[in-house]
């Protein structure tokens, strides 16, 4: 008896470390702006830029958030409200998708790395 219980916790203890391992090597692949083109439709990317613009719809509640990396920028899709001002730089997970011709990110997690200081 005393066996199994030693035997399923250092089983679950190899889990837990697989698990980490895992997470940490399964990050999307990270992409320049400039990189993205269409044959990265539905394809999920990581990338960061600078808030150059982020416009607001009350009513379906999300935003677009346009970043840019030297000259070249994306349109950010956020399907909520977020506290993020211009110039901030982000960090935006998602999968790219199309609309009206153009290149977008739906993202799914954004984090704030800096504030550019002007």
């Amino acid at each position: 008896m005393k066996n199994m219980l030693v035997i399923s916790l250092i089983v679950s203890i190899i889990g837990i470390l697989i698990l980490l391992i895992l997470s940490n090597s399964l990050q999307p692949e990270k992409i320049n702006i400039k990189d993205i083109n269409f044959q990265d439709l539905n394809k999920k990317i990581q990338t960061q830029g600078i808030i150059t613009s982020i416009k607001t719809f009350q009513e379906q509640d999300f935003q677009i958030i346009n970043i840019k990396q030297e000259n070249y920028s994306i349109a950010v899709l956020v399907n909520q409200k977020t506290n993020l001002t211009k110039n901030q730089t982000i960090k935006v997970i998602g999968k790219i998708t199309e609309y009206k011709e153009d290149l977008e990110i739906q993202a799914e997690k954004i984090s704030l790395i800096s504030l550019k200081l002007s």
